[in-house]
């Protein structure tokens, strides 16, 4: 499954020679577009030849006009681009286009982060949306999320049961690309087990980078620095770039820093309510290790180490071995 939409259409054979993806979720968007270029396929299992390009590179009127010079052989084609920003005159040139689509042709306008309320009265994305051309795709919510996961596991032949997948939430995070690809290792490493249990999650999802960055923040919590090391070791082994997990480990203290702040504000629980409720529990229980004192020093030290990474010459490994023997608990 992709979408509802789009496999409705599908069935139907009722595509539509232009649809707008907006929304949030980019790993759905994508996971909706290859089921239609795989719903395309001629009766010879040919594709429509496929086109991508960026809206930083072309305006959507000659991206349109693109449509229009086709090959005369095939299926047809998809054309597909990415980063629309949806102002008046691309909407204007999709109207235009709609009015007169080019035949043996589908568009796919992929406008991510668009809201569709800040559209909803404007009389081209009214014409969309009656006709089932603009498609969303949301973040998932707690409950969508576990079930989401299941289905995942049900199309790899396998029984997530609730308990795992809300460790599998717990332990990779809310990402739908991570989670579709630990889900897919897991399900190698099962085997001829059909059950995915929590303890097969822990086994495995202890060996990801998003949990090793947890583990990271967590082990800074803690006195020594052994187990920040190891941690550290761990992600540099899985291939993370030095600077990436700096901008990662700065990311998570900032997010302990405003829980902080926000704990400390009365009324205010804003960073919280911003914040999944399995991460909510998760990120408290790092913050309740740190004062704010230490997270901004923390956070200092990073700003420095960031300038040490692009101005030395020296070993990043060293460099943020330096920065975390100087950072713990306080």
């Amino acid at each position: 499954m992709s979408h509802p939409i789009i496999e409705r259409h599908l069935e139907r054979k009722a595509v539509r020679p232009l649809y707008v993806f907006y929304g949030d979720e980019e790993f759905l968007m994508e996971r909706a577009l290859a089921r239609l270029e795989e719903g395309l396929k001629d009766q010879w299992g040919e594709a429509p030849i496929k086109i991508m390009r960026e809206a930083q590179e072309i305006g959507v009127a000659e991206f349109l006009a693109e449509s229009r010079v086709a090959s005369l052989w095939g299926p047809g084609q998809l054309l597909v681009l990415h980063r629309l920003e949806l102002n008046a005159a691309a909407l204007q040139a999709i109207n235009d286009y709609l009015d007169h689509p080019a035949p043996r042709a589908w568009v796919v306008l992929l406008a991510e982060g668009v809201k569709a309320r800040d559209l909803a009265k404007h009389p081209v994305w009214s014409r969309l949306s009656r006709g089932e051309a603009a498609v969303g795709f949301y973040r998932l919510k707690e409950g969508e999320l576990f079930q989401w996961l299941t289905q995942e596991a049900r199309s790899l032949g396998k029984t997530l049961t609730l308990a795992a997948a809300q460790r599998l939430v717990e332990i990779v995070g809310d990402n739908l690309a991570e989670l579709s690809q630990e889900l897919e290792k897991l399900a190698l490493y099962a085997g001829e087990e059909k059950s995915l249990t929590p303890s097969l999650v822990n086994q495995l999802t202890t060996h990801s980078r998003t949990y090793n960055i947890f583990a990271l923040v967590e082990a800074l919590g803690e006195a020594g620095a052994h187990k920040r090391l190891i941690a550290l070791g761990q992600l540099l082994d899985l291939g993370e770039h030095p600077a990436k997990i700096l901008v990662m480990l700065a990311r998570q203290l900032r997010i302990l820093l405003r829980l902080k702040e926000d704990a400390a504000s009365a009324g205010n629980q804003s960073g919280g309510r911003n914040l999944p409720s399995w991460n909510q529990r998760r990120y408290a229980q790092q913050a309740a290790r740190f004062s704010e004192s230490a997270l901004r020093a923390h956070l200092f030290l990073l700003h420095h180490l960031d300038l040490q990474l692009k101005t030395s010459a020296g070993s990043p490994r060293l460099w943020l071995e330096w920065a975390l023997l100087k950072m713990g608990p306080g």
